[in-house]
């Protein structure tokens, strides 16, 4: 009867569960039976006998099964052909996989000969799942991404497998061992970044001779061995930015003839040698962005970008098209062919003349803005600027002065000028006649107190935006040139100037006249001493509240370049109002005996402290 009722009590659990999960019931009965036809088991040692109770030999038989029927239950299985979608047969992309030691992640004997390309995304696989791979002979492309990777292995790849692009981003490989790659005899494109990546063997990358595309982007490399690319002979792209690395030398692309694209920004070079990257005749893009690069030599290139470093020189043999060098410290710039330039943006250095881009007739957009420029005459063309397919020009916060007639005459492609935020105290407008497409023009933040505006418009009609504030207009003038300005559809841009160096410009807010409250032109332009009545130029749909404005000034860190003779005479009256006062206090504190006293009190003080210090002396002394 016992055994009846556990036969019928193990066919209801067998309905119940579902899978093999009936087996951990089952295991524990046959447990218990076996226990029961055991109760007197003994185990005999040579030296006596040692006696193993039932319930001790069951306790560890049962934990015994019962790990065993887990680790059963749990292991899953993949199998490529049905969890891949039917309808796409050449491309397949997994997401939630897990696989640990207790938890395998198995993969069916089921082969997918069509599948082309393997995605692998947010998973839990520590390992390459080399039994994938195994399962699809045409793979060209296997991709894990966020996959919690932690290390390579040269066993991880079968041997002759035909794939061609390895992605491995965004995973915790800490380094990347010998030989790893070496059985991935067709690999041109592999992909490392995004990982934890502090060390690279020198052999690393051996017997990879076809790849084209290497990404180590954003790890934490610090060294680069010299012969770690050599073997890499058909190499076009590199990506080693945002890591720590401390040396570029002469050797470290020594091989790798075929570089087009190297990507270097965002390192910490405690040596970058100047040479490093001469050898190499195709560079279409170099980025050595936010670098301690100071010295830079190339034979060609297409696009340079090295935006907010030390840069002091660069020197160009051949070609460039487009030189991105904002924000170093250059004082000159050397390109031997000037007729290949098309952009040029220099703006925050140290350039002190334009010599540096003369000759540069295919020139079409110049930024030089916050630089030294006190005068635009060049050794080569004292007269005028010889630059006749320009359409961009920013000459913004210098030390211009003074602008000769004949400094835009060869200009009549220029859509763009700024001459803001310079020490420009007269401006003729028949400079700027030939500039009959010009559709962008600044001149605020200067001394101006006069500007024949009238003739202006009336020989630009393209002109869409002026910019006129921040000078030393009168106010009845800035009334009369405001009105003249809106009637003919002209935006009025308000702009500022940051200048927390010295010399350096910051963010321009392009808004309107039309859309500033009066309390809000108030309190950002200085027109003239009536400034509080520029209530004066509302417009209908002037309703922006004062939080727009205040939002507007938090990105002014700095002041106007320059101080105006009314600045000088408001900080002199200040002084004196202070000093005035000053005088005031002290007068004060006679009057009351204020100060006799505290100087008593002062003086009492100091002699206790003395007669104090004495007695102490003495009785040390003493002792």
């Amino acid at each position: 009867a016992e055994n009846y009722t556990r036969i019928r009590w193990v066919q209801r659990t067998k309905r119940f569960f579902k899978n093999k999960t009936y087996l951990i019931i089952h295991t524990i009965l046959n447990c218990e039976e076996h226990c029961r036809q055991n109760q007197h088991l003994r185990r005999y040692s040579q030296k006596g006998s040692t006696e193993m109770s039932a319930n001790t030999f069951c306790a560890y038989f049962f934990l015994l099964a019962l790990c065993s029927v887990f680790n059963t239950t749990k292991a899953f299985t993949l199998n490529l052909t049905e969890s891949c979608d039917a309808n796409q047969i050449y491309f397949c992309t997994l997401t939630n996989l897990s696989s640990t030691l207790r938890d395998p992640l198995l993969v069916a004997n089921a082969t997918a000969p069509q599948l082309s390309e393997l995605v692998l995304r947010d998973s839990i696989i520590p390992r390459i799942p080399r039994s994938l791979l195994d399962q699809a002979p045409t793979l060209h492309g296997f991709i894990m991404h966020n996959c919690e990777l932690q290390r390579l292995t040269v066993f991880d790849f079968p041997t002759g497998h035909p794939l061609q692009t390895l992605v491995l981003q965004a995973n915790r490989i800490s380094d990347v061992p010998e030989r790893v790659f070496v059985t991935l005899y067709a690999l041109q494109e592999l992909q490392l970044g995004r990982n934890m990546i502090h060390m690279v063997h020198k052999n690393a990358f051996a017997g990879l001779r076809r790849l084209r595309y290497l990404d180590l982007q954003q790890n934490d490399i610090h060294e680069l061995p010299a012969t770690m690319f050599d073997e890499l002979v058909a190499l076009e792209h590199i990506d080693l930015s945002s890591n720590n690395i401390q040396r570029i030398d002469v050797n470290t692309f020594a091989r790798n003839m075929n570089l087009q694209t190297v990507l270097l920004g965002d390192n910490s070079f405690a040596t970058f040698e100047s040479n490093a990257l001469a050898h190499l005749v195709h560079l279409h893009l170099l980025d050595i962005s936010s670098s301690n690069v100071k010295v830079l030599r190339l034979q060609s290139v297409d696009t340079l970008l090295v935006q907010g470093g030390a840069l002091e020189d660069i020197v160009i043999s051949g070609s460039a098209v487009k030189v991105q060098a904002a924000n170093n410290l250059l004082t000159k710039l050397e390109i031997g062919d000037k007729r290949s330039v098309r952009e040029l943006d220099l703006h925050g250095n140290r350039l002190e003349s334009l010599d540096s881009v003369m000759g540069m007739l295919n020139l079409q957009r110049l930024d030089v803005a916050r630089n030294r420029l006190q005068t635009l005459s060049t050794s080569e063309s004292p007269l005028y600027l010889a630059l006749p397919n320009l359409v961009h020009l920013s000459l913004s916060t210098n030390q211009l002065k003074n602008l000769t007639l004949e400094t835009f005459l060869l200009l009549q492609k220029l859509t763009h000028l700024d001459l803001s935020f310079n020490n420009l105290l007269n401006l003729d407008q028949r400079l700027f006649e030939p500039l009959v497409n010009l559709e962008k023009f600044y001149i605020e933040g200067n001394r101006l107190h006069s500007f024949d505006y009238e003739k202006f418009v009336e020989s630009h009609e393209y002109v869409k935006e002026f910019g006129i504030f921040d000078n030393e207009w009168e106010y009845r003038y800035m009334r009369t040139m405001v009105d003249y300005l809106k009637e003919h559809n002209i935006q009025l841009p308000v702009r500022f100037s940051s200048n927390s160096n010295g010399n350096s410009v910051g963010n321009h807010i392009d808004t309107t006249l039309n859309s500033l409250s009066a309390a809000d032109k108030a309190a950002h332009h200085r027109y003239a001493s009536t400034a509080s009545s520029l209530n004066d130029f509302d417009a209908p749909n002037a309703d922006m509240t004062a939080s727009s404005a205040a939002a507007a000034m938090s990105d002014i860190s700095g002041i106007h370049p320059y101080l105006t003779t009314r600045d000088v005479l408001t900080l002199i009256i200040l002084l004196l109002v202070f000093l005035i006062l000053l005088l005031q206090l002290l007068s004060f504190l006679r009057e009351e005996e204020c100060l006799p006293n505290c100087c008593n009190r002062l003086a009492r003080n100091a002699r206790t402290n003395n007669r104090r210090r004495l007695e102490e002396e003495e009785e040390d002394s003493e002792v």
